[in-house]
């Protein structure tokens, strides 16, 4: 089964839609420092940092996050076989298991936590299961 649909250039574009996410999300970042560091230094305690209103809103550069994170999983890798793809299945099993208990451990303790949070989490676990199993593999020598 062929897990990949976009060619091996498609990495390029994905990182530099994730350059214009951090760019887009600069401010927004440097604002919540901001305004965290201002909460922290009118409080009596660390209990009023965790009262503070989490927005929820959905901002441009977490769309720029997340589709850059989606081209790079969907593009080709250079030499693609089947036990590349084999590898990418069960890095992508293993993501699914890794986020979902991510999950329930944020719900059980915070319960905070949009859908974006859960795809960013999965997504990028995805990413450094599969480069560690892909570099795993050529350490034994499986992939010449």
């Amino acid at each position: 089964m062929k897990l990949t649909i976009l060619p091996n250039w498609c990495k390029w574009l994905s990182l530099t839609l994730l350059i214009a996410g951090f760019c887009l999300g600069f401010d927004s970042f440097k604002q919540a420092c901001i305004e965290g560091y201002h909460a922290y230094q009118n409080s009596e305690s660390l209990s009023m940092i965790s009262s503070l209103d989490i927005d929820g809103s959905f901002s441009y550069s977490d769309l720029l996050y997340l589709l850059s994170i989606v081209v790079f999983i969907l593009s080709k890798d250079k030499r693609d076989d089947e036990f590349i793809n084999v590898i990418r299945a069960k890095a992508l099993l293993m993501a699914l298991l890794f986020a979902t208990v991510v999950l329930l451990l944020i719900s059980i303790f915070n319960g905070r936590l949009q859908g974006i949070d859960f795809l960013l989490i999965q997504f990028l676990s995805y990413i450094i299961i599969f480069k560690f199993m892909k570099i795993r593999a050529d350490v034994v020598g499986v992939i010449d």
